[in-house]
């Protein structure tokens, strides 16, 4: 195996365990859900991970790599059901808003 297929193999053992962190501690939950957030926690720390060190930290070295996988991995998924909760008040208001403009003159 080449050095760089040990790197990537190495950064997505990092994120699944970033993303198994959030199921453990969570007792309760279905075993079907905790393999979707698994699961999902991963695909998020895969492809976002590469993205935030391309872009903020082009010249880190391979454990703050690892790191960010980690951290995207654990904490990603809430991060992201967090910005979907304000995007989705934020739309519900704008649209509110415009349809009221729009129907403000019209009486039943």
């Amino acid at each position: 195996m080449s050095m760089e297929g040990i790197e990537n193999l190495w950064l997505l053992m990092a994120a699944i365990g970033g993303a198994i962190i959030p199921v453990a501690i969570y007792t309760g939950s279905s075993q079907k859900r905790a393999i979707v957030r698994v699961v999902c926690s991963t695909l998020l720390a895969v492809f976002l991970a590469p993205a935030i060190k391309k872009h903020y930290m082009p010249e880190a070295d391979l454990d703050l790599q690892a790191a960010v996988s980690f951290l995207v991995g654990a904490f990603g998924l809430k991060v992201t059901i967090l910005v979907q909760k304000i995007l989705d008040g934020y739309a519900e208001a704008a649209a509110n808003r415009l349809l009221g403009t729009i129907f403000k003159g019209v009486r039943k």
